[in-house]
């Protein structure tokens, strides 16, 4: 009988120091591997990014670069501004509505944000209606198109301004391309 407990102890002895070997094993291997699986994540994630700035215009390997599209309006212009449709290469892209206060924040220098978006880089014809109240109090609508350049790596801001005329009623309406 003690000779069944003896071996007993050592048969639990035995298994207790596997078991223990396995752990210190484990711990010295476990951060190894989770190093590495941590560098796959990281390059994998890298590529996710890539493919992400391509797509949203970043990438310059795409053809596609970043505009953003705002407006704004002198001070003293008598031409009350109620919406305004914009159109990149004869597709319409943004069409909004102006209120009171909206006009009001872009009387006191504002500028509203029309339009954000991609383009492929090259020539691009920018197309803006403004419709609105004139100084006479009757509806007005007033067009402008312009060309736009896109270049390479270049996210262009452009600000279409409408100002005072001298010599018409209609608002004097500017495109200004900021770098």
């Amino acid at each position: 009988m003690v000779c069944d407990l003896k071996n007993t102890v050592l048969f639990i002895v035995f298994l207790c120091s596997c078991a223990v070997g396995g752990v210190v094993y484990a711990a010295t291997e476990a951060p190894r591997e989770l190093d590495l699986v941590l560098q796959q994540v990281k390059r994998e994630m890298l590529g996710l990014d890539e493919k992400i700035r391509q797509l949203s215009g970043s990438g310059s390997q795409s053809g596609l670069e970043t505009v953003s599209v705002y407006v704004s309006i002198d001070e003293g212009v008598s031409f009350r501004l109620e919406k305004m449709i914009l159109k990149l290469d004869g597709k319409t892209v943004s069409e909004l509505s102006f209120y009171s206060t909206q006009r009001q924040a872009l009387k006191q220098g504002g500028a509203a944000p029309v339009h954000n978006g991609t383009l492929m880089q090259g020539k691009h014809r920018l197309e803006a209606i403004f419709v609105g109240t004139g100084k006479d109090g009757k509806r007005a609508e007033y067009r402008e198109q312009w060309s736009l350049d896109q270049e390479p790596g270049r996210h262009s801001m452009v600000e279409l301004h409408l100002g005072n005329s001298t010599f018409r009623q209609a608002p004097a309406i500017d495109m200004r391309v900021v770098d």
